[in-house]
């Protein structure tokens, strides 16, 4: 249902717990950026579905699928959280898209890159006037680490502080937040590259020595958590786009921890 007989748009009634955390409670024909929104939250919740089927799979089709679903709940994921907390980058991806000239085949330059929109490269002196030139906008940049998750790293740990019974919101709570972002930081980085060594075909021995279905599973449970917990960090950020109640964030950040992956 896109609007009620008031003509106000309602949300998405059958959100997955990991979509609605990522992409907030998205409606239809709400304009642009709901409709990107829209599209992730339905793509997420497609790889949801395939995730909690895991279980019942051999350890050989785990190694061949597994990698693959990970890999997209965080590209996926990551491009929710750039749409809601810099909605100008994907409206700009959309219209590239959108136009006839746009080529499916190759590289282009306005498309989301892990390396560029989600981790980038330090920046030596960040307020320097050569570095705000071109800063990086990425997700887990300098920029985005103090303008972002550092500005509203208090305001999390206030929302959450009566939280209790709830392992993920229990860790989250002890930590500073430097060993937040660098947990945060290298987890992103080592998932993201086990993960695609799992879709490129470039091993030589067998991949199950690899992503085992103990390997595969810390895999998945490391990117769900960390997407999650970001999910949940967005719904504190006030100029964050589709922002969720943090009391609805906080029960799907529960939800999402008994989803039954494995």
């Amino acid at each position: 249902m896109s609007s009620n007989e008031s003509g106000v748009d309602e949300p998405v009634s059958n959100q997955s717990a990991l979509a609605k955390l990522l992409c907030g409670n998205v409606v239809h024909d709400g304009g642009d950026i709901d409709e990107v929104l829209s599209h992730l939250s339905a793509s997420i919740d497609n790889v949801v579905e395939e995730l909690v089927t895991l279980e019942s799979l051999s350890d050989k089709q785990i190694s061949l699928f597994a990698p693959f679903l990970g890999r997209s709940i965080l590209e996926l994921g990551c491009t929710a959280l750039i749409a809601r907390l810099d909605p100008f980058r994907v409206l700009l991806l959309r219209e590239c898209q959108k136009r006839p000239n746009y080529q499916i085949d190759k590289r282009n330059n306005s498309s989301i890159s892990w390396k560029g929109d989600v981790l980038a490269e330090k920046v030596s002196e960040p307020w320097a006037d050569k570095s705000l030139q071109n800063p990086t906008r990425a997700l887990l940049g300098d920029y985005y680490k103090t303008l972002i998750w550092f500005a509203n790293f208090d305001k999390l740990l206030d929302a959450i502080e009566d939280v209790r019974g709830d392992e993920w919101i229990d860790n989250l709570r002890i930590k500073t937040f430097d060993r937040f972002y660098h947990e945060t930081f290298t987890d992103f980085s080592s998932v993201y590259s086990e993960l695609s060594k799992g879709i490129h075909n470039e091993r030589v021995i067998p991949l199950s020595s690899a992503l085992d279905r103990e390997t595969t599973q810390r895999l998945i449970e490391t990117t769900i958590r960390n997407i999650a917990t970001l999910g949940l960090f967005v719904s504190v950020v006030s100029h964050a786009v589709n922002k969720l109640d943090i009391q609805v964030a906080i029960a799907a950040y529960k939800e999402i921890q008994e989803m039954g992956v494995f």
